[in-house]
């Protein structure tokens, strides 16, 4: 019995050192990755940068994934399961409207009759399904179910209004009869009822009970600022431009001071989109206050980037597990930056991460196929949306691709 008791005791033991072994094999593990990010990633690029054809060729390809999956009535395949080919049922209207934003942007690149008349078709299923009166007589409201279900319990927000914005004004370039610009104005009026008085936004609205407070979205300040300087590009009226100035203000100064800031594109792509303008808005911010939150923004993504040093298929991602759009994301931020950013450290810095980031993507896209053009979530087998390509996937690496062919067209004349 003493044997037993014994032997009993031995096999725990070997089991217990097993264990241990496994977790600290783990944590080594997790340790490694870190290392690789880009705390350590080099200043300048020690590969070669992708070439122009492979990412005409992604852009062309994931243009044609978004014309595809865009149906006769104008709404997206939203999300694919790629083994069974699956749609889901689920949808959401601010994806619907950064698809238009991406085609918008390819078009403009490369004119394409059926990424226009894509844009076209998606823009009237917005309208007709998705806008409507907002809390007061002269808001339109981009509501985040369509209008036929459940009418009475509606929420709108605010990145559906800013992003709708964004994407009707688009449409009104290629089909001027297509949304009035009163419309335009109807929906930026109410960004604006959403505007607090420090420049921050409530992030959501209830048809029932009005503006929703502790709620906040910290991807939506960014998209409403964007939509405010499409809106004034359109009718040329200072309120929606210095609107927009006093939301990134906001946005620059909460942040100030922190060593870490979240990856927040939207506002550094609005940024860009403001900065033409920075002379207008100079009594409400300040181009050394948009270039310090620029910078903040910046360093905190270049920290977070894989750089393995060898042919690996995370070198150039953000994550262990190669997510597809954190990826994407992140190089739109960082490439909106280099349009503002003068040469200097951080520019190399960022145009190395670029470089690197937009080749990880560029692996990740589906070639062939009855879903090629498409980007699947991660690029690691376990990661849960390994499976499936989302049309938000594939817009966010098409706006990298189409604004890299950009930068680089710009450097190459200068």
């Amino acid at each position: 019995m003493r044997d037993m008791a014994f032997r009993k005791s031995e096999l725990a033991e070997i089991a217990a050192l097993h264990k241990l072994a496994v977790v600290t094999a783990f944590l080594f593990f997790l340790l490694f990755t870190r290392q690789m990010a880009g705390s350590q990633a080099p200043t300048s690029n020690d590969r070669q940068a992708p070439s122009k054809a492979d990412v005409s060729h992604a852009i062309e390809l994931a243009t044609d994934y978004l014309e595809r999956a865009c149906g006769p009535d104008g709404k997206f395949a939203y999300r694919v399961e790629i083994g069974s080919g699956r749609v889901a049922a689920s949808y959401d209207i601010i994806r619907h409207e950064g698809a238009m934003y991406a085609l918008a942007m390819a078009n403009r690149a490369h004119p394409d009759p059926k990424a226009r008349q894509t844009l076209i078709r998606a823009a009237k299923y917005l309208r007709q399904n998705y806008l409507g009166p907002g809390a007061r007589p002269d808001q339109l409201v981009v509501w985040s179910k369509p209008l036929a279900e459940d009418p009475d319990h509606q929420f709108a927000d605010l990145g559906g209004a800013g992003l709708g914005l964004v994407a009707l004004a688009a449409e009104r370039q290629i089909d001027p009869n297509s949304v009035s610009l009163e419309d335009l104005q109807a929906l930026g009026r109410f960004v604006l009822f959403l505007q607090k008085d420090d420049g921050s936004f409530t992030s959501k609205y209830s048809k029932t009970n009005g503006p929703v407070p502790h709620w906040e979205s910290l991807y939506y300040p960014g998209e409403a600022a964007l939509g405010l300087i499409a809106l004034y590009e359109a009718d040329h009226s200072q309120q929606w431009l210095l609107a927009a100035a006093k939301g990134l203000s906001y946005l620059a100064r909460s942040r100030a001071g922190l060593s870490t800031v979240p990856a927040d594109h939207w506002a550094l792509i609005a940024t860009a989109r403001l900065m033409p303008y920075a002379d207008q808005v100079q009594s409400v911010v300040t181009r050394e206050e948009l270039l310090r939150h620029a910078a903040q923004v910046c360093n905190s993504i270049l920290r977070e980037q894989f750089h393995s040093g060898s042919a690996t298929a995370l070198d150039g991602a953000f994550d262990p597990e190669g997510r597809t759009a954190p990826a994407a994301t992140r190089l739109e931020a960082l490439l909106a930056a280099l349009e503002f950013l003068s040469s200097g450290e951080l520019h190399d810095r960022i145009s190395s991460a670029v470089d690197r980031g937009v080749a990880f993507l560029l692996r990740a896209q589906i070639a062939s196929g009855p879903h090629a053009g498409g980007m699947l979530g991660a690029v690691v087998n376990r990661a849960w949306d390994s499976g499936e390509v989302r049309i938000d996937y594939v817009q966010h690496a098409l706006c990298v691709w189409v604004h890299f062919e950009e930068v680089g067209s710009r450097q190459a004349a200068r």
